[in-house]
């Protein structure tokens, strides 16, 4: 008589039990050999699965901004090409100096001395200074620095130093007045370089 013929001829009672242990003994093998191994291996890749979502967020959200950082990069290069317009090249640079004395001269200044400094290199434009001293009335200074400031060229006025010169016991104060005036040449090469960088 097989297993299942014997449970058969069984009391209810019994069969439920024998039913009972044969479905306990089948979770039982599911449990050991399918469900734990794949719970096992869920908890082995849940970090890295937890951690390429973070990516796959961080990367979505990149890609939300990317029209916001395209403006942004378009408005730097855009700033960079006017401050470049701002640096005249080498052979303007006799012009710009000459620009500047001419405006000294119209404000009422007297020159004692122009004299430009060697060149000072930095990165894509190299500095000029120029030393300069003149003798004038106050407002003509001030009116000079101003006009200087308007220029639309970059000229920096430094290193302002003033001095006393009263003319006659009636005349007007006649100040003596010394500073740098440095503006910036536009280093063609070294820029070219630059704009093949940024793709324009």
């Amino acid at each position: 008589m097989n297993p299942i013929d014997f449970i058969l001829r069984q009391k209810p009672a019994i069969k439920l039990l024998a039913l009972v242990i044969i479905l306990g003994a089948i979770l039982g093998v599911y449990w050991q050999f399918f469900y734990r191994p794949v719970v096992a291996e869920i908890k082995t890749i849940e970090p890295e699965l937890n951690q390429l979502k973070a990516e796959l967020s961080a990367k979505r959200d990149i890609v939300k901004e990317k029209p916001r950082y395209e403006a942004e990069v378009e408005q730097t290069r855009a700033e960079f090409h006017l401050a470049l317009k701002q640096l005249p090249n080498k052979s303007e640079i006799p012009t710009l100096l000459e620009n500047i004395s001419g405006l000294g001269m119209s404000a009422g200044l007297q020159f004692k001395l122009f004299k430009p400094r060697p060149e000072v290199a930095k990165n894509f434009y190299a500095e000029i200074p120029v030393d300069i001293e003149v003798e004038g009335k106050f407002r003509d200074i001030i009116a000079f620095f101003s006009e200087v400031s308007k220029m639309p060229r970059i000229v920096n006025i430094s290193d302002i130093s003033i001095q006393n010169m009263k003319k006659g016991a009636s005349g007007p104060i006649i100040l003596s007045t010394k500073c740098i005036a440095t503006t910036f040449k536009f280093i063609e090469d070294t820029a070219n370089t630059t704009e093949k960088g940024t793709g324009k």
